[in-house]
């Protein structure tokens, strides 16, 4: 279930250890550097959103990563937010983000079959009309769409353990029982904070069997990464 999330290739390299528990990565793009690949880890495209140098390299990405034998596509980045230092895709209009996910992600069932599986666009866990509401309306306007899983992201105070849980717990009724992805999760506080916060989580994620993948935010220097970019931080390692 674990996965890494990342922007520098060169990171993933310290989760390749023998008792890591990471199973895949992604990096908000489709295509990722044969240096990253090297790990073994499953690489997940996503597609970030409907801009032109987005889909360009989309239908040609997803192909490499079906030849390598990865079955798994994701879409859009935080459609719901907007926002030029978040990383939202800033499609807040839900029928445009229908219409891409109609033109962009459920085609590729026609070259690839039923056993590609494809991701909701991931959403945020700000309030209506944002987050799950966002997620809610997406889905229901989706008319014939194939969404094998749904993706989500977290952010808030290591703290609030209890909202953590039954927000993926919402999130999983919200889209009708569907598997969930939280392909963002991010608590803030101290690092003993945090640290306590993934000793608690961890093994509640790995517990539920709706919960089919997840990744922390993210592998960078400062958060799972040693600020001077040698190895894994301390919260790193908890993870």
């Amino acid at each position: 279930k674990r996965g890494i999330a990342f922007n520098d290739p060169a990171f993933t390299r310290f989760f390749d250890t023998g008792n890591s528990k990471i199973y895949w990565m992604y990096n908000w793009a489709s295509s990722v550097s044969p240096s990253a690949h090297a790990t073994g880890f499953d690489f997940v495209p996503l597609l970030h959103s409907i801009r032109p140098d987005h889909t360009g390299p989309w239908l040609h990405d997803v192909d490499v990563n079906i030849r390598n034998c990865n079955w798994n596509v994701m879409s859009f980045n935080e459609p719901d937010q907007c926002g030029s230092s978040n990383g939202g895709a800033c499609m807040q209009n839900v029928g445009v983000t229908i219409a891409g996910y109609q033109q962009w992600i459920q085609p590729l069932l026609t070259k690839y079959g039923p056993g590609l599986k494809l991701g909701s666009p991931a959403v945020t866990n700000g309030a209506a009309p944002m987050g799950l509401d966002y997620l809610k309306r997406f889905i229901a306007g989706c008319s014939g769409c194939k969404i094998d899983f749904v993706a989500i992201h977290w952010y808030d105070s290591a703290k609030n353990i209890d909202y953590f849980k039954k927000h993926i717990q919402d999130a999983y009724r919200a889209s009708g029982n569907r598997p969930v992805w939280i392909t963002e999760f991010g608590p803030t506080g101290t690092e003993a904070e945090k640290i306590n916060f993934l000793h608690q989580v961890l093994p509640w994620l790995d517990n539920h069997d709706y919960v089919q993948r997840y990744a922390m935010f993210m592998a960078t220097p400062g958060e799972l990464i040693k600020l001077d970019g040698s190895g894994l931080s301390a919260v790193g390692e908890a993870f």
